[in-house]
């Protein structure tokens, strides 16, 4: 195996880690999908990795929307403009955040770093699901 693969392997083992040690008997339908477009021909070349990324983190992005949503129709008035703040700053830092990863740094990093920066745009996005979900319940935040 070519040395620059290795980090993508990697990658993959430990984006996929968090699914597999998850014991819930309702397992993840975006998680499992991304997992199958990973699995499939297209998952094996570098562009087909990045691309299926991309597209789990389009699902986690629409799923952020709905768990926002509710969570904003369950609060007092008070906490619900507390929450919309903290999610306006979080969606321009993410914009930020992904404006970064695609500077011109990039031209020299290598063909690997696409996959990379769209599994860590995932799991970015699945964090905020997850404090999200926090404000709903009120309860322990499960775990990544």
């Amino acid at each position: 195996m070519k040395q620059a693969t290795w980090p993508l392997v990697i990658l993959a083992l430990l984006v996929a880690w968090p699914v597999a040690a998850d014991d819930r008997s309702d397992p993840d339908p975006i998680a499992l999908q991304a997992d199958k477009c990973l699995s499939s021909d297209n998952g094996a070349s570098t562009a087909g990795m990045a691309e299926c990324y991309y597209r789990e983190y389009v699902a986690y992005d629409t799923h952020m929307n709905e768990v926002y949503q509710k969570v904003l129709r369950s609060m007092d008035p008070k906490s619900r403009e507390l929450i919309r703040e903290a999610q306006r700053r979080w969606l321009a830092y993410r914009e930020a955040e992904r404006a970064a990863h695609l500077g011109p740094w990039r031209e020299n990093a290598g063909m690997d770093q696409g996959p990379l920066i769209e599994a860590l745009h995932v799991d970015a996005i699945r964090s905020r699901i997850r404090e999200l979900q926090y404000f709903a319940c009120q309860c322990e935040v499960p775990p990544p």
